[in-house]
């Protein structure tokens, strides 16, 4: 018999792969707990709802990438890093506990993909419950990176952040566009090859000087 640890964890193993497979609205809880060989009771013990499934679901992927990255930034901090060794940091701090994650469950990271892109295009208590997983990472991320760049504005600073989310979102989740001849190659570089590759072009990115506003009739 299983102890009530173990029935949760199946659970949300089963209900992962069959939101990211099936897709959250196809997926009912009676699919859920067929696979998952309990009773529908337990789904309504350990979670109370479906969408109070679909955030834990996403939560115990984001959750400990939060702490990691966390503690890195701790680290940054207690090291007393300033200029270009504060960015480097930053951003290693950033994005290395996902590429970790990448490296050592491709399939858990497709996953959760997958189902927050369904996510994205919802409403309501679920959509801000997911958001708020990501809202103190970001938060505390910025605040860092304001102190280490404190010559870019708010604005300029915001848009590179998203320039390195949008790269990370390349690198990590592979979209269908890797199909691509040109980006084949990638896949044939070593974890620790990508890494440094991103961290240098990002670093360089972050750390360029703002661009001046080009004069031409574009402008007028």
């Amino acid at each position: 018999m299983q102890q009530p640890k173990e029935t949760k964890t199946k659970l949300l193993d089963v209900a992962e792969k069959l939101f990211a497979q099936k897709g959250i609205d196809a997926t009912s809880l009676r699919n859920i707990i067929s696979e998952a060989g309990v009773n529908l009771a337990a789904i309504h013990y350990h979670f109370g709802s479906k969408n109070a499934l679909i955030l834990e679901v996403v939560a115990r992927r984001v959750q400990p990438i939060n702490e990691e990255r966390f503690r890195r930034l701790k680290e940054c901090e207690n090291n007393n890093l300033t200029g270009p060794e504060l960015l480097e940091g930053l951003i290693r701090a950033f994005l290395e506990p996902l590429i970790r994650v990448k490296v050592e469950t491709p399939d858990r990271v497709q996953y959760t993909h997958r189902i927050l892109m369904q996510l994205q295009f919802g409403s309501g208590q679920l959509l801000e419950s997911v958001f708020h997983l990501f809202d103190e990472s970001i938060k505390r991320f910025f605040a860092a990176f304001t102190k280490a760049l404190p010559d870019l504005s708010p604005a300029e600073l915001s848009l590179r952040f998203r320039f390195m989310v949008g790269t990370i979102h390349m690198i990590v989740v592979e979209p269908p566009i890797k199909k691509l001849s040109m980006f084949s190659e990638m896949s044939k570089l070593q974890p620790d090859i990508l890494m440094e590759q991103i961290v240098s072009f990002l670093v360089a990115g972050f750390g360029s000087e703002s661009p001046k506003p080009q004069t031409g009739v574009n402008n007028k």
